[in-house]
């Protein structure tokens, strides 16, 4: 048996088929495993998981500590946007990108999740939400827009991804 501390503005609901958690940032209602049982204590705020084999304890462990995760605080990841002239627009529901293209790049971003630009010296794109592994995809479509260069490092890249450098071509003279 394995438990899962639950915080107490979190709310489950299990059913045979479902299982409901609602929290301060939204709910979120995901397909339950056949052979998977659930308890969930009130009085205790625990999430106990009954009749798995240890490793798939832990899978679905992480799964539900990420939907509760997600309800309760929410998740964000940062894309910097490395280069000169690259810019970047956020219309009502669509990103503008300007990435040295001859041609203005457009997302559209999805509903449930919300971005936020900011600009010091380099420009970082916010992606907020309640959903880990939806976050974590637009995420990468964003950066498979223009992936950091490893020659002259210009491009998309996570706020804590290292660009390895390259050496250019060399002249013999």
């Amino acid at each position: 048996m394995i438990s899962l501390n639950v915080p107490k503005q979190i709310f489950i609901e299990i059913s045979d088929d479902w299982i409901l958690i609602k929290g301060p940032l939204g709910s979120k209602k995901k397909k339950k495993s056949i052979n998977l049982q659930l308890i969930f204590d009130k009085n205790s705020s625990k999430l106990w998981i009954l009749n798995e084999t240890e490793s798939k304890k832990h899978f679905h462990l992480k799964i539900l500590n990420n939907l509760i995760l997600g309800v309760w605080k929410g998740f964000c990841v940062k894309l910097n946007i490395i280069g000169v002239g690259y810019k970047v627009f956020l219309d009502k529901n669509q990103l503008t990108f300007k990435l040295g293209f001859s041609n203005n790049l457009i997302y559209k971003i999805p509903d449930d999740i919300t971005i936020k630009l900011t600009s010091q010296k380099l420009i970082t794109i916010l992606i907020l939400g309640n959903d880990y592994q939806k976050i974590n995809q637009v995420a990468a479509n964003l950066r498979a827009l223009k992936p950091a260069d490893p020659y002259k490092g210009k491009g998309i890249k996570y706020f804590n991804e290292i660009v390895k450098r390259k050496e250019g071509k060399k002249t013999n003279v």
